[in-house]
């Protein structure tokens, strides 16, 4: 593995001419496009601590969220198609990875299904089939933020996610920090189209689509997508390696030393011609 300083893990920010936002880690020959819910504040530092490992590695990791303004009904297979022209313009029109986490594994899938040129390599963290868990997990909150009401939806981040904390006051401003990161890159509006997204697609339609080898990683402990949700997702999938990780909620699955080895060792499995 390649060295590390402190220059390659600081992360360069901008916006593309498409209006998506980046923030790019590393300069190492090899492209990681990271399908990232965003790209400032505690997610951007959680993103920089995954991607350390990949950029070890010899990635130059570009963290990429979804574009902002999306119009209502814009579905996760438009939302992959904005990646694909993104590679087709910024990336010479393939990158070396692919890794989606959460929403953006949802895109994943639609990625590897309608896109499969664009990469060599794709990985799914955090996504499987989406369920009544995941939409109280994800479109309740975004719904109660569109309507403005950012305490209710702080409340409601704080029941999901710490639901064994004995301290309400801790518990409220935890919730509240919850709903500002996922304030800081989108609109309300937006993540409700995400939401909505999510919610109206139907994975029986696209996974068994997918022709390309797909490592699909989740933590058991996951909020928003139980292991049999995961389970039921890898077996649609034609070529899919599944790795489920014990006592790992939904974003230990990128933080957990496990990702990145079994990311590189499913590479070394699955190496490719180039296009």
């Amino acid at each position: 593995m390649l060295g590390l300083n402190t220059t390659m893990l600081r992360p360069d920010r901008g916006v593309f001419p498409n209006r998506m936002t980046y923030a790019r880690l590393g300069d190492g020959p090899k492209t990681l496009l990271w399908l990232a819910s965003g790209t400032k504040g505690p997610m951007l530092a959680m993103m920089t601590r995954a991607a350390r490992p990949f950029v070890a590695d010899g990635y130059s990791v570009c963290l990429v969220s979804g574009r902002p303004n999306m119009p209502p009904g814009h579905t996760l297979e438009d939302m992959a198609g904005d990646y694909a022209s993104l590679i087709g313009a910024q990336f010479d029109g393939r990158v070396d990875l692919v890794i989606g986490h959460s929403t953006g594994g949802m895109i994943g899938f639609c990625l590897a299904a309608g896109h499969p040129d664009r990469f060599a390599h794709i990985v799914i963290a955090g996504a499987g089939m989406w369920s009544e868990r995941s939409d109280r997990a994800n479109l309740e909150p975004a719904r109660l933020l569109v309507a403005g009401r950012t305490r209710e939806a702080s409340a409601h981040f704080a029941r999901l996610l710490l639901p064994n904390i004995r301290l309400p006051g801790v518990a409220t401003v935890l919730g509240a920090l919850i709903a500002r990161a996922a304030l800081a890159e989108h609109t309300a509006e937006d993540l409700l189209v995400f939401a909505e997204a999510t919610h109206a697609f139907d994975p029986q339609q696209v996974l068994p689509s997918i022709g390309v080898p797909v490592l699909l990683v989740a933590g058991e402990k996951d909020v928003w997508f139980s292991p049999e949700a995961v389970t039921d997702a890898a077996q649609l999938v034609p070529q899919c390696t599944l790795r489920l990780y014990p006592d790992t909620n939904h974003f230990g699955a990128i933080t957990s030393p496990r990702f990145a080895a079994d990311t590189l060792d499913f590479i070394r499995q699955h190496q490719q011609a180039p296009a």
